[in-house]
């Protein structure tokens, strides 16, 4: 059975119809990244999954558990977190505040998870009571996915993690997606730097005009020559 189960779902905003039809897996312990230009709807996807946004037709289960019209905080309840490309901090708060934040609905072991976080992502623990609005892009994405883990979640879905990142630090964020799914959390990524990400995925989707046009495991999709053309660069 699958972690995560797309089927036929169909969604956008009001009257604008942006997803058509698609479907989508996620097994546990899996990395699946999902592709495709601007506007192809990968983040609308993403937010239709995680409550955002009301999907207009199809069914999402999680662990089985349809969660189509469930709200984000419930999603959140079931295990699954999802971390926005923008927004996804608190920045007049500090590191501190903002991963405690994220076990808000379980306010009695947040110690023990925010040493984990740490673990995880050790230049943050120097930095814990630095006010996050004046750290920098790559600090900042590591205390947004720290939030995110902070009630260890089945289910960590990244929209663009790397986004606006200099290259050392997108590596650094890519080796801690790595190693936050070799902790056994599976992981949904959103990544225009699709070449990185495929590397490190067990299985890709390419989405186009909100449709699923294409899916194969990782370095499959990387190999392809027609997928590399259009949608990686010549890769």
């Amino acid at each position: 059975m699958s972690l995560l189960s797309v089927r036929d779902v169909h969604s956008g905003y009001g009257d604008m119809q942006i997803l058509h039809g698609v479907d989508l897996d996620v097994n546990a312990e899996e990395v699946v990244t999902i592709i495709g230009p601007n506007g192809a709807g990968k983040s609308t996807l993403m937010k239709t999954i995680f409550g955002l946004l009301r999907l207009t037709r199809g069914q999402i289960e999680f662990e089985g558990r349809e969660i189509s019209g469930l709200s984000a905080d419930r999603i959140v309840r079931l295990g699954l977190a999802y971390v926005p490309q923008v927004d996804n901090v608190f920045p007049s708060l500090t590191v501190r505040e903002n991963l405690e934040l994220g076990a808000f609905v379980d306010r009695h072991a947040p110690r023990r998870r925010v040493d984990r976080v740490y673990e995880l992502f050790p230049a943050l623990r120097p930095r814990q009571t630095k006010r996050v609005g004046t750290m920098s892009g790559g600090e900042r994405q590591m205390v947004a996915m720290g939030r995110a883990l902070m009630l260890d979640p089945k289910l960590l879905m990244l929209d663009e993690p790397s986004a606006a990142l200099a290259p050392n630090l997108a590596a650094t964020i890519f080796d801690r997606i790595s190693a936050v799914n070799q902790g056994g959390t599976a992981v949904l990524i959103v990544e225009q730097n699709a070449k990185e990400s495929l590397r490190r995925s067990h299985r890709g989707y390419v989405l186009a005009a909100g449709r699923k046009c294409f899916e194969d495991e990782g370095p499959a999709i990387l190999a392809n020559e027609d997928i590399g053309r259009l949608y990686l660069g010549g890769a």
